[in-house]
């Protein structure tokens, strides 16, 4: 397995009895409103940053931008590294083990004045991580639905 980030982005995270997560309102890489600016009451991005146990993170430092700008960023220390969750895989080797660091973010309320693209980047020792984003953009007029 190499390196990767997974991305789910959608209207609410919840936490549920025994530790599972609900996603509500999943995007599945577009998000279209009537007209912008727009003002969405909450987004939220579940991520997991995953590498192979055997080659874990020396460095990681992951961004959230819109467009070129960033909207959040941080830098994980060793001891948020050395945290990362083992995850079990459909074979027990220790050479086939993943680890992964998880985070959630959430905005509320999400202002977007335009349409825009929101992308996941992470910067390791070895290079940059892309996750997949999501594009907003202003939905076509059939589509909306007049009230």
């Amino acid at each position: 397995m190499d390196r990767q980030i997974q991305t789910v982005f959608c209207d609410d995270i919840r936490h549920e009895l025994g530790g599972k997560l609900s996603y509500i309102g999943v995007y599945s890489g577009m998000l279209f409103v009537p007209i912008f600016p727009a003002t969405l009451s909450k987004l939220c991005l579940a991520m997991n940053v995953l590498t192979p146990a055997d080659k874990p993170f020396a460095k990681l430092t992951v961004r959230l931008l819109k467009d070129e700008d960033v909207l959040v960023e941080g830098t994980l220390d060793d001891a948020q590294l050395s945290a990362a969750v083992d995850l079990p895989t459909d074979d027990a080797m220790a050479k086939d083990r993943i680890l992964a660091l998880q985070s959630i973010i959430v905005f509320s309320p999400f202002v977007l004045e335009g349409p825009c693209t929101l992308r996941v980047r992470a910067e390791t020792e070895e290079g940059e991580l892309r996750g997949l984003g999501l594009r907003v953009e202003q939905a076509p007029a059939e589509m909306v639905i007049q009230q």
